[in-house]
């Protein structure tokens, strides 16, 4: 399991290393996609390797300049993201919306110059380096049982933190919250052997995982697109521009979509998040 759990990191290291040199050479939407995707399973990892070092390894404290470069580039991955859902609404709503499209373009083009204006300062391949080294020692370190331990307890805690949160979707924060919590779970997961005898539930599990991350994942980028457009409409609107039934029509379709997923995460996890 130990050695299972370095081939894990290392490969998710050598990925975030790779599209790092590849946002450099190219900012490819990509390329920022698949740099998140590596982080957050780097990050996940520094999560279990605190348990099985508290005394050696906080990994926030790990993080360090990396969680900068990671909401940096958030930033970047939000706006080409919600370039590609306005895409698909303009088309359902057969309108077409120019000045927020050039309002999305310029939001990327501000991040990725404060991503660069980062870089320059702090190289994100040499401070993953530096935190690399540290944590395969500490992983070579850690028992076969150990690891698995502490990932079989750690992903229940963390099931067990999002289902006392599903009882209050009030608030905005706690589904990103859980959104967050199922993704660590997840990755972890993700590091067993989908055939381990001991796990007879565990390619299920993962199944389930991806549906609800899914729907979560959608509902997250429709919220993000109503923040987004209501930054916009505020400009709009003090230049009192014409056309602007347009935009509450987006809205309005915008919100629809962010109900409707509210309502199937809802249903799916009474019915199916009993794991």
């Amino acid at each position: 399991m130990q050695e299972r759990l370095l081939i894990y990191f290392r490969k998710q290291c050598g990925l975030f290393i790779r599209n790092f040199n590849l946002l450099i050479s190219d900012f490819d939407a990509d390329a920022i996609h698949e740099l998140r995707v590596s982080f957050k399973k780097i990050r996940a990892v520094f999560l279990l390797i605190e348990r099985l070092f508290p005394q050696d390894f906080n990994a926030l404290a790990e993080e360090g300049r990396l969680r900068e470069f990671f909401r940096l580039s958030g930033r970047i991955r939000d706006t080409q993201v919600q370039q590609q859902l306005l895409s698909v609404n303009a088309l359902n709503l057969g309108s077409t919306f120019g000045e927020y499209q050039i309002y999305l373009q310029n939001t990327e083009s501000k991040a990725i110059k404060k991503l660069h204006k980062f870089i320059k300062v702090h190289n994100a391949e040499n401070d993953l380096k530096e935190k690399q080294e540290k944590a395969e020692h500490l992983i070579s370190k850690a028992e076969n049982e150990q690891v698995r331990f502490q990932i079989v307890q750690f992903v229940d805690e963390l099931f067990k933190s999002a289902r006392e949160l599903q009882s209050d979707y009030e608030h905005d924060e706690n589904l990103h919250e859980i959104r967050r919590k199922l993704k660590q779970c997840h990755i972890l997961l993700s590091v067993f052997d989908q055939n381990d005898p001991d796990l007879p539930q565990l390619s299920s599990t993962l199944k389930r995982l991806d549906k609800v991350n899914e729907l979560l994942g959608d509902w997250h980028d429709h919220l993000i697109a109503m923040e987004m457009l209501d930054r916009f409409l505020e400009k709009f609107r003090w230049k009192e521009e014409a056309g602007e039934n347009r935009y509450i029509l987006l809205r309005a379709q915008l919100a629809e979509k962010r109900y409707l997923l509210y309502q199937r995460i809802l249903d799916y996890f009474a019915a199916k998040l009993d794991v």
